[in-house]
């Protein structure tokens, strides 16, 4: 009777442990400060433990913490608008998702950014090959993969896995296809654009365009240097228009943080 009791109470202990909520990752240290440098590129790099982002807007950062998810709808108009110079640290080397919960804790914590998911039909791009032989452009070259590293990059031309976003430039530093195509929209007037390459592997990226041509119809001679123009001579690689079901993350609520 006695083990039987003892057995009955540990059960019950368990029971209550694995009902109790889990807490949400954070990062240890964090800083927001408004960057009123005027510029208008930014980097915005998260490694094991690390997240630094330089000139960078609301919108931009919660990008990264919640893809795959990358079209955002609602929110205050300043959330694209406003830059920041936001970091974040922690003891350890967290892995992507890890790091991705802890930017949407920092974001929840400094921005009272609130969300909520929804699954939409929208007009997209998908990212493809241009050349029928698969021929890659002279600005897409395939590199080997980033090594995991808890510290900054000690050369800021070489920030592995990440991109460095000015007006109408882009590099990207051992990039996946996936990373690529989730970095696009800021580029192609905020449209979500899909990874459909068929390209597995991590690569570098410097594409430049004329950040004043948007449209992949337009027969100008300001066209030959749009971002639709610049990907398929530069990177070997084309944006085709579709319409495809997209989840979407609609902003709630956001607030300017106070800066520390």
């Amino acid at each position: 009777m006695m083990r039987a009791a003892l057995a009955m109470v540990g059960m019950s202990v368990i029971g209550l442990l694995a009902q109790e909520p889990q807490r949400p990752l954070t990062l240890d240290v964090t800083s927001v400060k408004p960057n009123t440098s005027g510029e208008q590129g930014g980097s915005s790099k998260a490694q094991p433990g690390r997240y630094v982002g330089v000139n960078v807007t609301l919108k931009r950062v919660a990008g990264l913490a919640y893809r795959p998810a990358q079209e955002f709808i609602g929110g205050p108009d300043w959330i694209d608008i406003d830059r920041f110079d936001i970091e974040g640290s922690v003891e350890g080397t967290p892995n992507q998702e890890q790091m991705q919960e802890m930017l949407r804790s920092l974001l929840a914590d400094r921005f009272k950014l609130a969300v909520h998911r929804e699954t939409r039909q929208m007009p997209a791009y998908a990212l493809a090959l241009a050349r029928g032989d698969g021929r890659l452009g002279a600005e897409l070259r395939t590199v080997a993969p980033c090594a995991p590293s808890a510290t900054p990059p000690t050369s800021p031309a070489r920030r592995c896995g990440g991109f460095t976003v000015g007006s109408g430039s882009l590099k990207g530093t051992g990039v996946t296809m996936t990373q690529l195509a989730a970095e696009l929209p800021s580029a192609t007037e905020g449209r979500y654009v899909v990874d459909r390459t068929g390209l597995s592997g991590t690569f570098d990226v410097n594409l430049t365009w004329n950040a004043d041509a948007l449209s992949p119809t337009t027969t100008s001679a300001e066209s030959a240097a749009s971002i639709f123009a610049a990907i398929q001579e530069q990177l070997g690689l084309r944006l085709v228009p579709i319409t495809t079901p997209i989840e979407v993350i609609v902003i709630d609520r956001a607030e300017r943080p106070v800066s520390n």
